[in-house]
């Protein structure tokens, strides 16, 4: 009989105790549960009730619809019918042994039978209790564990030496008592097989239309009906190993993995139940600063934290488990060289076999915990939570002041520190680029922070343990050598310090280089016209340069301290123990002690790497934690909850833009320097149209800031009905007729510049509301919008780029006007809708849509220049000049004030010059104008002005039958299969030449030569006899030692230097590669890409390639080398049976890796691509929240944006998934092959206990290395990483690398410098079209242009005036024919040279961030006088010295930020008005003084009596110059001295304006004549006909 049977006994007894506690602890806790959570959603409904931020719908809340669930029950009906017979049978078996007991004396024997037939009866009534569905998940898990312990502990009895007296009864007197035993133990496992692979619950599905977008869906492949992650209701055997990822391993073999395929993830772990949880907590209680943050975070996730830090305490000492018996196995094979009692061997072979699965298990469930639950809720929750305040958080993007303002102001010299301080914490998120870095790498690093956090755990536990066991061998000599980790501590806290201050640098570096690259990428067309990309190269690499320098010090920091320490400490501890003590070190010491050695070098080398991981989260939480405590805007209650008002007025009100004050206590202070609104009182009629005019800079955006509430009111009230923030969320179901369709009380909001969707026109017209066809049709009709869709392929389908590049700044402004003509508000504020329009069109709005019957009854605030047009059916004028009200009231008042005439244009052209027009310019303050006639036929509709904004725009002229719409924005590639093998080849050669290889890869086998000696060496120490020993004295081994061990840390410190000497040269090229090739790709290429996945490229994927790739691509070889080494090592000790094992085990292996590479690569690739429409709403929300806030749209997008997150998550859920399926194997496969090495060495004689000790040291060691190699090379293990997915981030830069560029930039022979110097253009027989498939867009255009020559060209969209402007800068290249300009062929010569010799003002003005200086002076060529000279040529500064300053309690106000060049200027130049853009480009022209200049409504956005003012200063300027100016204003071209009429890519009419008009049958005529009697007679006038 085996032995130790009372022991098991009771154990079996003790386990039955623990389970019944446990169970009876669970139903107590189910009612309390039940209980709260009637209290707690009472709660929480009472608080979700009134929050219009809760978008949670009731399928939020379950995994998945069951799948056949009576099919299911039966079959699990009949399982249990065989698990109650199995039990029966042990029962009746526990039964007879214990009557047997019971006969024959001896009390222990009774007891262990009583013992163990409770434990046979509790599985008994479990099995029982299993069948009700209710309790049989529950059940499952009890009998599995319960099952499990009775197998392992019967096997171990059976195995174990019989050696105790205890239990040994005497078979002999029942002789089937043995029988029965063994039995049992047959009974029990078989039991255990069957429970452990019983599901906990039927298969669930879950409609994927509430969790992924339509493209998504019509993406999938795997039509599966069985689609929600297999977590919820698998098996126990499935949990422990993963068996429910194997469904995503085999969709890795398929051709490509599409997100819908995967399985949907459980509910917990879902965007929007995750966000309802952190919504309400926060909602409880407002967060305080400081630590409060994180407090939550953990509190949200406490029982993920906490399952988390139990796992590591369990693990923790069992990785000591396998030392422990590798130890009891060589001292074994020490006192038993002859093997003649095997019994022990086995045993301890056994142990160290079971000690490496249990720890398996417990570090996979916890390595499941830290990254696929805790790192995944923490994502979805702190992004959420930023999405959710940034549709709150008002907007203060525009309002940094400047340095020199802080100095200047000689009354508060002494607050200047203070101010300083607080202006760097409220600049800190002034940018939109930062406020993305908070989405993006600060929400990355925080969850993280999970896979660390358990260190902090199980790295004290693990060094108590391995010094314990250390003792236990070698006394007294194991604190020596841990004494001399102290030694290392302060050089480990110095590290620390400078690790966090480069890393902080590094972080500053980053963000600066990011944001320079955002603006350039925005502002790309400008660089290009001007020809200045090779300047800005050198830029970005100049900080990049920086960036770099402090890439390198992390480096150097970490490799110093990598690898020297734990050597060194084994090093001192075999010394003191061998030489200074003189004991004898024996192999069950030397090799047991180096591998707890290697194991505290984790715990040791861990502990410092999680501080300082802590530090980099605590930077970001208070990163994060600042950012949710900034200002927001006032909460708007919801309609039901408030009587709808619709009077609009303000109170005498000081208005100012908005700054943050979340840290200021005196909240009405008067900002100095900014722009303000003084003392204005207003009424606005309701449901009838008011205008707002005022000049250039006068605060009329800033008015309707105020009312939408965006703006800050210092003193006084405004009054203005606000749409709630789910307006447009609880309109999207409502089937509402005509008459109900608009709702009192909401609002919407046409700004100035139009923000739009990349989506189709008809979805940013629609806005989430229903399609109501008739009212939708009308709208386009009013907004002038139908011609349009005629001339697009797509019609209302046509994608609308990025920013709106593929629209002209006349469609842009008509679709976001057509939004807020179709939406459902009462109250329309509408910027300067007019000003991107002809006149034609202008009128047509007008009349048609604002005094339209879609207007009927609504409050219209209409802000334009066009006085005298929108005069005619307003009922109420307001007037602002420089923040002053100049008037308010009627229409009739105003006609007969004085005001109107500084308003309206001038006539008869007089030189009235009215420099006040432009006195002093108010940051962000909008204006706007009207331009006055285009090219009209009678009996065509008008239609929208065509700039140089875009490639993409003419192209499609015709109008085939309707397929499906073409993506402007292309869908982001990812490759699929393997890495290639010319994406290795790249980053392979942008190392360096084959020397830096040749040296790099014999360091790096040296150094995977040096643990070999050491283990070496150690064998032939510690094998030695005792005569050689004494003979050679132990100084003689320990130097030896010493000088391998030294040579090794050599070896393996100088690899990593050499490794990331490399890795920093290939950034360095890899970069200005990519860098170099963007901004000399095709001006095409950056019309169809979006602006964030470029970034993406530029930042998140350059951010893997510097500060990991190289590291684990340097890693993967290092791992490879060592595996080689180790499994030649291992074979020499062991023999061939090790050999055959290894290539047994290693099939197993490969098929292992195989399967799980594809399925991670496929998982990264997806999670790369799903980031990016992530990061697109996080960049249309943070552009657009003013716009979002004032339709309501605010929660639409929130749940739009769970809707990206969960699309997000879910591969990003799977990835992980798919590595602990591969190290769950791994380990399995790794403990098997050291159980297998054991067996070999305890049943081989040969085999001595040194070299045993020296296979089994690298036996443990080869498994992991393959482990983390495969991970490495395939994978994406973040902690230990993985070169894959950076290998992606490879592949996709590698992928941009290689666009088709524009033609060289210089050709010899280059052009003299002082070319053009005259002047002359010659077009000859000019065709061009956008692509060899299209139709031409020009026709064989001849025409000549004579010097200083004045030329203006009119025509209608599509006529080709775009074209011709950007054949100039041959951004669309000549398909036959030539432009010369002074004798040169513009087509020969290189574009730089082309580009910077030519001058254009856009209609779209970019203007890059700074300070005024750096803007109009981008590389430091003019003189202050010559700047301040252009300033005042385009009237931004007055003529005279007077300047219109306001003082409000002793600070000057509205003062001209014109005069100080220092002013700074925003993100996109956004504390600008459009009209004050135009101007500074304008400036720059000036300043820039080209012989050929082309104007491109260049002046759409000025009022009128500045816009007189400029063609003054043009015509004075540019004397000399030839001048093309593109027009709908015809006054702005009627004095030139030839017009050219464009139609449809041909010259209709070239001839001076007298001479065509003077010709009544002229189509020139025609236009002048349609703008009106007083205009027509007018032109005349000015034409000098």
């Amino acid at each position: 009989m085996p032995s130790y049977q009372l022991l098991l006994a009771e154990a079996l007894f003790g386990a039955t105790v623990i389970s019944g506690f446990a169970l009876f602890l669970a139903r107590s806790r189910q009612r309390k549960i039940r209980l709260s959570t009637t209290q707690a959603a009472s709660l929480a409904s009472d608080l979700n009730q009134d929050d219009p931020f809760n978008v949670t719908k009731p399928e939020d809340f379950i995994s998945g619809e069951p799948i056949d669930e009576d099919a299911f029950w039966l079959k699990m009906r009949n399982r249990k019918s065989l698990l109650v017979l199995l039990s029966a049978v042990i029962l009746v078996l526990e039964g007879v042994s214990l009557g047997w007991s019971a006969y024959s004396d001896g009390q222990n024997t009774l007891a262990e039978h009583i013992f163990r037939t409770t434990f046979g009866l509790y599985v008994g009534v479990l099995v029982i209790r299993s069948v009700t569905p209710d309790r049989h998940s529950e059940s499952v898990i009890h009998i599995t564990a319960l099952t499990f312990f009775s197998s392992v502990l019967h096997f171990v009895a059976s195995i174990l030496p019989s050696s105790d007296s205890i239990s040994a009864h005497n078979p002999q007197a029942f002789p089937p008592l043995l029988a029965f035993w063994y039995s049992k133990t047959a009974l029990y496992t078989l039991t255990f097989a069957i429970i452990a692979t019983t599901p906990r619950g039927p298969p669930l599905h879950f409609s994927p239309s509430f969790i992924y977008s339509k493209k998504t869906i019509d993406d999938t492949t795997n039509k599966s009906y069985e689609n929600v992650c297999g977590l919820p209701n698998a098996s126990v055997i499935d949990v422990l190993f993963f068996r429910y990822v194997t469904r995503v391993i085999q969709l890795g073999t398929s051709v490509s993995v599409e997100i819908g395929d995967l399985p949907i993830i459980p509910v917990n772990m879902r965007a929007t139940y995750q966000f309802f949880r952190v919504r309400t907590n926060l909602r409880a209680n407002p967060l305080k600063p400081g630590w409060d943050l994180a407090w939550r975070l953990i509190s949200i996730n406490k029982l993920a934290f906490t399952a988390e830090i139990i796992l590591a305490v369990a693990a923790a000492p069992m990785w000591f488990g396998s030392p422990f018996f590798v130890r009891k196995l060589i001292a074994y094979l020490e006192d038993d060289p002859g093997r003649l009692n095997k019994g022990w061997g086995w045993v301890y072979t056994f142990g160290q076999f079971a000690c490496l699965v249990i720890v398996a298990q417990l570090n996979s469930q916890m390595w499941y915990f830290a990254t696929s639950v805790i790192q995944i809720r923490l994502r979805a929750q702190v992004n959420t939570m930023l999405f959710a305040k940034t549709l709150v958080r008002k907007d203060v993007v525009s309002s940094g002041t400047s340095p020199s303002d802080e100095g200047n102001d000689k009354k508060s010299k002494t607050a200047d520190g203070e101010n300083k301080e607080k202006d760097e914490e409220e600049n800190e998120f002034s940018s939109k680029a930062q406020v993305m870095t908070l989405m993006t790498t600060d929400v990355d690093r925080i969850a993280e922070f999970s896979y660390h956090l358990f260190a902090i755990t199980d790295s004290p536990i693990e060094i108590v343990v391995g010094t314990t066991l250390l003792y236990s061998m070698l006394g007294v000599s194991c604190f020596i050598g841990l004494a001399v980790i102290c030694l290392f501590l302060p050089l480990n806290h110095l590290a620390g310090k400078v690790v966090i201050t480069t890393q902080d640098n590094l972080m500053k570096a980053r963000d600066e280089r990011v944001s320079l690259m955002n603006e350039i990428l925005g502002g790309i067309r400008m660089l290009k016209f001007m020809a200045w990309e090779r300047s800005f190269e050198k830029r970005v690499m100049k900080i990049r340069e920086r960036e770099l320098k402090y890439q390198k010090l992390n480096y150097k920091i970490e490799a110093r301290f990598r690898e020297a320490s734990p050597l060194i400490v084994t090093l001192v501890c075999f010394w003191h123990f061998a030489v200074w003590r003189q004991q004898t070190l024996t192999p069950s010491i030397a090799f047991t002690s180096m591998l707890v050695f290697n194991e505290m070098r984790f715990a040791m080398n861990a502990l410092p790497e999680t501080f300082i991981n802590l530090l980099q989260v605590h930077v970001s939480l208070k990163r994060i934690g600042k950012y949710l405590q900034l200002t927001e805007v006032e909460p708007i209650p919801s309609l039901s909850a408030a009587p709808a008002i619709n009077t609009i007025a303000v109170q005498s009100a000081n208005i100012t833009w908005p700054r943050d004050r979340s840290a200021d206590s005196s909240a009405a202070s008067t900002p100095r320097h900014k722009f303000m609104l003084v003392d204005l009182a207003l009424k606005f009629p309701e449901g009838q149209l008011s205008l707002v005019c005022g000049k250039l800079g006068s605060g009329k955006t800033l008015l309707l800031l105020a009312l939408l509430g965006e703006a800050d009111v210092l003193t006084g009230q405004v009054i203005c009905p606000r749409s709630p923030p789910d307006a447009l969320a609880s309109f999207a179901d409502q089937k509402v007729t005509q008459e109900e369709w608009i709702v009192p009380g909401v609002c919407a909001y046409v700004p100035q510049a139009a923000w739009l969707r990349n989506a189709s026109i008809q979805d940013n017209i629609l806005f989430g509301l229903p399609l109501d066809e008739e009212r939708y049709h009308k709208t386009l009709e009013v907004c002038a919008l139908i011609s349009d869709l005629k001339i697009l392929e797509d019609g209302d389908q046509s994608e609308i780029g990025e920013r709106g590049v593929n629209l002209s700044g006349g469609q842009k402004a008509r679709v976001s006007l057509a939004r807020a003509v179709y939406s459902r508000a009462s109250i329309l504020l509408l910027d300067d809708v007019l000003s991107a329009v002809d006149a034609h069109t202008a009128h047509h709005i007008y009349s048609k849509c604002i005094k339209g019957e879609l207007m009927h009854g609504r409050t219209v605030i209409l802000v334009s220049h066009h006085v005298q047009l929108c005069l005619t059916g307003a009922s109420y004028v307001v007037a602002l000049d420089n923040g002053h009200l100049l008037f308010a009231g009627e229409r009739e008042a105003f006609e007969a004030s004085p005001v109107k005439g500084t308003l309206v244009q001038t006539i008869g052209g007089t030189d009235k010059e009215r420099d006040t027009a432009s006195t002093s310019k108010s940051p962000s303050v909008s204006a706007g104008h009207s331009p006055v006639a285009t090219l009209v036929q009678d009996d065509v509709e008008p239609d929208p002005i065509s700039e140089t904004s875009s490639t993409v725009v003419n192209e499609p002229q015709a109008n085939v039958g309707r397929k499906a719409p073409r993506k402007v924005v292309e869908d982001e590639k990812r490759a699929v299969g393997r890495v290639s093998r010319d994406v290795w080849e790249l980053y392979v050669k942008s190392f360096g030449a084959y020397g830096y290889w040749a040296w790099f890869l014999s360091v790096l086998a040296l150094g995977a030569l040096c643990p070999v000696a050491e283990n070496w060496w150690l064998k032939i120490w510690s094998g030695s006899s005792t005569e050689e020993a004494e003979a050679k004295g132990p100084v003689y081994y320990i130097v030896v030692y010493a000088a391998i061990t030294l040579t090794g840390v050599l070896f393996s410190t100088y690899r990593f230097f050499v490794l990331y000497n490399g890795s920093i040269h290939a950034s360095t090229v890899l970069y200005q590669q990519l860098l170099e090739t963007v901004l000399f790709a095709q001006i095409r290429f950056h019309d169809t890409v979006s602006r964030g996945r470029l970034l993406n490229r530029f930042g998140k994927d350059f951010e893997g390639i510097d500060s990991r790739l190289a590291d684990h691509f340097g890693r993967s070889l290092i791992f490879a080398l060592s595996f080689v080494v180790t499994v030649v090592s291992v074979t020499l000790a062991s023999g061939v049976p090790s050999l055959i094992a290894i290539i047994l085990l290693g099939f197993l292996y490969y098929d292992v890796a195989k399967n799980y590479g594809q399925a991670a690569r496929d998982m990264r690739r997806l999670d790369s691509v799903a980031r990016s429409p992530l990061y697109s709403i996080f960049g249309e929300t943070i552009a657009g929240a003013p716009i979002l806030r004032a339709f309501g749209a605010s929660s639409k997008f929130l749940r739009d944006m769970l809707r990206c997150v969960d699309t997000n998550i879910n591969p990003y859920y799977w990835q992980w998934a798919v590595n602990r399926w591969l190290s769950t194997r791994f380990d399995l496969l790794s403990a098997a092959t050291v159980g297998m090495i054991g067996l070999i060495a305890v049943s081989t004689p040969t085999i001595s206990a040194a070299l045993a000790g020296f296979a089994l040291s690298f036996a443990g060691g080869m498994t992991w290395t393959l482990l983390v190699l495969v991970r490495r090379f395939v994978g994406l293990e973040q902690s230990m990483a993985s070169t894959l997915a950076y290998c992606v981030a490879l592949e996709r830069v590698k992928e941009y690398s290689e666009l088709k560029r524009e033609p060289p930039e210089f050709i010899e022979p280059r052009p003299p410098a002082s070319w053009p110097d005259r002047g002359i253009i010659r077009c000859e027989n000019l065709v061009v079209r956008y692509a060899p498939e299209l139709p031409d867009v020009l026709h064989n255009l001849n025409f000549e242009v004579h010097p200083g020559e004045k030329v203006g060209i009119l025509g209608r969209t599509g006529s080709g005036k775009s074209t011709l402007a950007l054949s100039f800068f041959r951004f669309v290249e000549a398909t036959e024919g030539s432009i010369i300009i002074d004798d040169q062929d513009i087509s020969k010569m290189g574009l730089s040279d082309l580009r910077s010799k030519l001058t254009i003002i856009p209609q779209d003005p970019t203007i890059l961030s700074g300070t005024l200086r750096s803007t109009l002076d981008v590389f430091d060529e003019y003189e202050d006088a010559e700047i301040f000279e252009a300033l005042r040529r385009v009237h931004l500064i007055p003529s005279d010295t007077a300047d219109d300053v306001v003082e409000i309690e002793g600070v000057e106000v509205n003062v001209n930020v014109f005069r100080n060049l220092e002013s700074p200027v925003s993100e996109g130049g956004e504390n600008f008005s459009t009209g004050e853009k135009q101007l500074l480009c304008m400036a720059r022209a000036i300043l820039k003084r080209s012989k050929v200049l082309v104007m491109d409504e260049a002046t759409a956005s000025v009022d009128y009596a500045t816009d007189e003012l400029i063609g003054k200063t043009i015509r004075e300027e540019f004397a000399n110059s030839t001048i093309l100016t593109i027009a709908h204003r015809l006054r702005t071209v009627i004095d030139y001295d030839r017009v050219m009429l464009l139609d449809q890519g041909k010259i209709v009419e070239f001839d001076p304006p007298a001479v065509l008009l003077s010709d009544p049958s002229s189509q020139f005529y025609g236009l002048c004549q349609a703008t009106g009697e007083n205009e027509f007679a007018m032109l005349k006038n000015l034409a000098g006909v």
